[in-house]
């Protein structure tokens, strides 16, 4: 691309409905959406080639808040926008110094920016610009959440602009604080639902004192090619709806997962969901009565019979003294027990 635009669109919604919600994805997020996706919400000038949706349920006007994060390409960047369409003077100067940089975890230690970010993505962060422990101390989790909720939201706004003056790349995330999530597809047709989902459970845990949802809900839309033998959707056009919280606002471990064992089971079971493998999936009651996300009885239904065994077939050529068959793969590709 020759010119790239980086932006946020940010919205109190004047109601919460299926086609409010279309129309500030097509209207608003100019989604390059094709006509019968979302009809409801009009028509698209189909000018942003990517968005990532942000909605904050939590704030006391009753409606929600929402956000975009879109980008426009070459002929459809807008004429009057201010902001930087090139490339920046000093990007490569701003890559080296960001590469180099000395970040640390809680397991491998300090270590450069780009090592932690090949191995593990985006480095760790504190929870910056919010300090959830000081703020529990003089507020219910409640104000907490809300505060953490709508903030969330103008701290993305404020990375997509400093990143985009600094290097212009298309990304906003260059490191990120210890957060829970999952993420699930489901059919553009029930990304309301999906969403309506997230905000009711979201609302009715403010009158909870064990845990309080405290970040926005996200949500893409993803386009899926044919393109491996295990690939938990088919290919088409998919939305992404993600749930996302600290834990610091869980009276302990088995709350949130609770919370977001919840969260799935209307997600998979109403909505015919599938879970996105890169995030917290799977969750059940354990034979010791406890809720842990990757059971078994979930794994094994991720795939078909008929996609596991034409993968086992070809890892067994690959790898037939089982080198580098262990770790979460293992669940995803045995049967199920009768």
């Amino acid at each position: 691309r020759v010119e790239l635009q980086m932006y946020t669109i940010t919205k109190m919604m004047p109601a919460w409905s299926e086609k409010e919600l279309w129309r500030f994805i097509k209207h608003d997020g100019e989604a390059d959406l094709a006509p019968d996706v979302g009809a409801a919400g009009g028509d698209s000038t189909r000018r942003a080639w990517s968005g990532e949706f942000f909605v904050d349920f939590l704030g006391d006007e009753g409606v929600p808040q929402m956000m975009v994060f879109a980008q426009k390409a070459n002929r459809s960047v807008d004429i009057a926008f201010e902001g930087e369409l090139g490339l920046p003077r000093d990007a490569h100067a701003t890559y080296w110094n960001r590469l180099s940089k000395t970040v640390k975890d809680d397991w491998h230690g300090k270590m450069t920016w780009g090592q932690s970010a090949r191995r593990d993505g985006s480095p760790p962060s504190a929870v910056s610009p919010l300090n959830v422990r000081e703020m529990l101390d003089k507020l219910r989790p409640r104000g907490v959440a809300k505060r953490m909720s709508r903030g969330a939201m103008k701290h993305v706004a404020k990375l997509v602009d400093s990143t985009r003056e600094e290097v212009n790349d298309g990304f906003w995330e260059v490191s990120a604080p210890a957060g829970l999530a999952a993420s699930y597809f489901v059919k553009p047709s029930k990304v309301f639902a999906a969403m309506d989902t997230v905000r009711q459970m979201q609302r009715a845990s403010l009158g909870s004192e064990d845990f309080v949802w405290n970040l926005p809900g996200e949500f893409r839309f993803v386009n899926v090619e044919d393109r491996a033998v295990l690939q938990p959707v088919e290919a088409g056009l998919w939305a992404s709806v993600q749930v996302v919280s600290f834990e610091d606002l869980a009276k302990n471990e088995q709350v949130w997962k609770r919370e977001f064992m919840r969260i799935e089971e209307h997600m998979v079971d109403k909505l015919g969901a599938k879970p996105h493998l890169g995030r917290l999936w799977g969750f059940g009651v354990t034979e010791d009565k406890t809720i842990e996300p990757f059971t078994d009885a979930f794994a094994c239904q991720v795939f078909s019979t008929t996609a596991k065994e034409e993968f086992m077939a070809y890892r067994l050529k690959q790898d037939p003294k089982h080198l580098f068959f262990s770790g979460l793969g293992v669940k995803l590709l045995r049967p199920c027990k009768a």
